[in-house]
This record gives structure tokens, sequence and C-alpha cells, in this order.
């Protein structure tokens, strides 16, 4: 005889999904097709201080008109929204992901908002971008472990080669700098891009070359120095060979030449990653494992240093403009520390080059994610609402941002905020309760 399958009733799925919406560290709401509030978890709770008796069974738009318009905008259209960005009262910071909700007949029985709060990371995100300008950003410009800094700063004081393997655009030469810097060499940091010259043109480049009369190359150039031997991995393979033998005996001839040189600067070569078989057959097995290898990660691998990044960005757009670097509101920072940043460092660079002249353009002198390119932006909930949104919301919003705004001016003095409102104390900690100001 076959096993008898059991089958849970609908009581037991309904505590199975009761049980799954409490044990998620999301907040979830869901609403049936008149907005009336189906499911409120412990969560929503804690974030939002609502009950769940106090919410269920009631409209969400007598609590919530932005979120209750998405929602009801989601059924409508029958289109899932995801990553929007919401500051639902001050300090609190989300990211909204809703969808329509259907069942076995593919009816529409209501919507789900699944919201991630991202307060913690958005604050720690301030906090990095607000660091004393003062403090290097070494941690930023070099995402490495202190054991491995010192590694490799120690293999190129003691004259050893060192590969730094990574997508183009990490960062690469700019560790070099720092290297180059931090072990305060005599003499100069000189750059060689590898895939950029002629081959016939390469090696005089390097080497130099010896004949009526000596001209010296990129090697001589570097004497006491660093060179930085950009995209090693494209030189031709007989070039390789020749850097490969001078490696190993800290020494080479000039082109044309037949007395040695001393090799006296230091090396430090970058390639794309490693790994990669099409770069693994570029390479000439000898010189490849010749040089101590260190992989710098891709700017989606490093969120925690996009704010210090950012902000060393910015300085370097205002400095063009002439202008104070504008500072970036929360909204902004979350963007961008939710891209990927498929570009790396140019690419964020130039974000920030396009932020800071939109910020002084449009006269806010500050970076919000609207001033941000449109490839890095979130989708905020005001903007998703923004057209059905009654005019009396607006004006509580503007209310909302000029006591905040009060209240920052007067460095929390109450009786001084509200002179400046021209209004009554009372009528001010009125208003800082309805806001959450308080």
């Amino acid at each position: 005889m076959g096993q008898e399958i059991h089958t849970w009733s609908g009581r037991h799925v309904n505590a199975l999904l009761q049980r799954l919406l409490d044990t998620t560290n999301d907040a979830v709401t869901i609403v049936d097709t008149d907005g009336i509030v189906q499911y409120w978890n412990r969560v929503s709770e804690e974030t939002y201080g609502i009950a769940r008796s106090d919410i269920v069974g009631k409209r969400i738009g007598d609590f919530f008109q932005r979120e209750s318009i998405m929602l009801f905008q989601v059924m409508e259209s029958g289109t899932e929204v995801h990553h929007v960005y919401h500051e639902p009262r001050p300090g609190v910071h989300v990211m909204i992901n809703a969808a329509p909700v259907r069942d076995e007949q593919e009816q529409l029985i209501g919507a789900i908002s699944i919201e991630s709060n991202v307060t913690q990371y958005v604050k720690l995100s301030a906090e990095m971008y607000n660091k004393p300008e003062a403090e290097e950003l070494s941690s930023a410009v070099f995402p490495f472990k202190p054991e491995e800094v010192h590694a490799a700063c120690l293999v190129v004081e003691h004259k050893r080669p060192l590969l730094l393997l990574g997508e183009s655009g990490v960062g690469k030469r700019a560790i070099a700098q720092w290297i180059h810097k931090q072990l305060q060499l005599q003499g100069l940091f000189v750059t060689v891009s590898c895939g950029a010259l002629p081959h016939g043109l390469l090696e005089a480049e390097l080497f130099g070359y010896q004949g009526d009369e000596v001209r010296l190359g990129k090697l001589d150039q570097a004497k006491d120095g660093v060179l930085y031997l950009k995209d090693i991995h494209l030189l031709p393979q007989s070039l390789q060979e020749k850097l490969y033998q001078m490696l190993q005996d800290r020494k080479f001839y000039r082109l044309g030449g037949t007395s040695t040189v001393s090799l006296s600067c230091r090396i430090i070569a970058s390639a794309a990653n490693g790994l990669e078989v099409s770069v693994l057959s570029q390479w000439l097995p000898e010189l490849y494992y010749a040089m101590l290898q260190q992989e710098v990660p891709a700017l989606r691998e490093r969120k925690q240093d996009i704010p210090e990044l950012s902000r060393m960005f910015l300085n370097v757009a205002a400095e063009k403009l002439n202008a104070q670097s504008p500072p970036l509101g929360s909204d902004a920072l979350t963007a961008l520390t939710s891209f990927d940043w498929p570009g790396n460092m140019p690419q964020l660079a130039n974000a920030m080059e396009h932020a800071c002249f939109m910020a002084h353009s449009n006269g806010t002198g500050a970076v919000s994610v609207r001033e941000l390119p449109d490839y890095a932006r979130l989708t905020t909930l005001s903007e998703l609402t923004e057209a059905d949104v009654p005019l009396s919301v607006h004006s509580e919003e503007m209310e909302r941002v000029r006591i905040a705004d009060a209240l920052k001016r007067a460095a929390g003095n109450k009786a001084k905020a509200a002179r400046m409102l021209s209004i009554s104390r009372g009528a001010l900690y009125y208003k800082m309760r309805q806001y959450g100001l308080e």
C-alpha cells in the first residue's frame, strides 16, 4: 500500500503564514483589494510603534497615506516595485519591495509590502562620510587587511616585485602610489601603460637605448623610486621573458647595448584578474609566479568604503568649481551604497562630479538622490506617489521640513526655534509630537 499523503488545512496554512511573517527580519504588510490591513507582523509593530490589534482590519490609508497609494498603484498596474527608498519618520530609513497578490485563479486579492529597515546601515554610512577630512583615507584607497598592507609594503621595500590583480578601475594605480608615498622613497613614481604603446617601441621605452648616445628608459627614470607597469599581461612574450630575467638578475641591458645596468627601482605591476583563462593565456608563467600577487576587490565588494570615497570625489569636483563641497543626504548615501558600480572608481568619480554640478546649479547646495546620475538613483516613495498625494500631505511634509530645519539651526533650542518659526513654544511642542521630531 502507498503511503497516505496528508495535506494541511487552511487553518494550518494560515498559522504557518503567521509564523513566517513573525520570524522574518523585515516589516511585512498585507492588504486586501480595499486597502484593509490583513497582516501586520511583529517587525512592523516594532518599526512603526503600531500594535497589530490597532491596525489589522482598518484601512492602511488611515495610518500611511503614501504607502496606501503605492499599494493601490501596485494592484491597479499589476506590476511589482523593488528597492523603493522611504524615510517614514525622521531618522528611520527603509527599502520597500511591493507586489500584487493573486489566488489560484489569478484573481487579484490584495498586495504585499516588505520593508527592510536600513537605518543602522545609513547611520554607519553617514558616520563614515562625516569622518574628519584630516583623517587619511588609507582604508578606502587601500582596501586590504592590515597584515596584507604590511606584507605588500614589505615586499616593495625589499625590492621584490608586487602584482596587483583586479578589474579595470578598482584603484590599482592609486594603491601603487600609496605604497610609494608610504615608503618615502627618494625616486619618482613612473608609469608605463603596457597596452598603450606599439610593441616595437615598448622595449626602448622600458629599457632605454644605447647607440651613439644613451637614451634613458623608464627603468632609469624610476631610479630609487617605483616603476608601475600597467596591464603587464599585455606585454609581448619576448618582453615578458626579458623582464623575468631582469627580476632574477637585478640588472638589464639597454636596447643596442652590451654592458649591464643595475636595476635600482622597485617594480609594481597590475593586470586583470589573474584567474581568468583569457588573461592567464597571455602570461609567461615564470613572470606571473615571480611576483607577489595581491587581489584588489571591486567596488561592489567594498560598500563600506563608498561613503569615504564619495566624499573624496565630491571634494575634488568642488575644487574644480571653486565651490564648497556639498553634503550627501541620507537618500543619496543609500542609493550610492546600493548600486554595484560596474565601472568601479572612475564611475563613482564621474557620478560625484555630476552630483556636485547639479547641486550647485539647482541651488540646493546638497546632494539628494535627485542630483545623482539616472543609473545610480533609487526610486523614492515620494517620487513614486507624488502625483496622487493630496495637497494636505504636501503641506504637512513642508511644515515638518521647516520645523526640523529650525531646530537644527537653533541647535535644539526650542524657544529660539519657535521664535524663528513665529509660533508659540507650546505650538512647537505640539507640532514636534505630531511629526515625531521629539
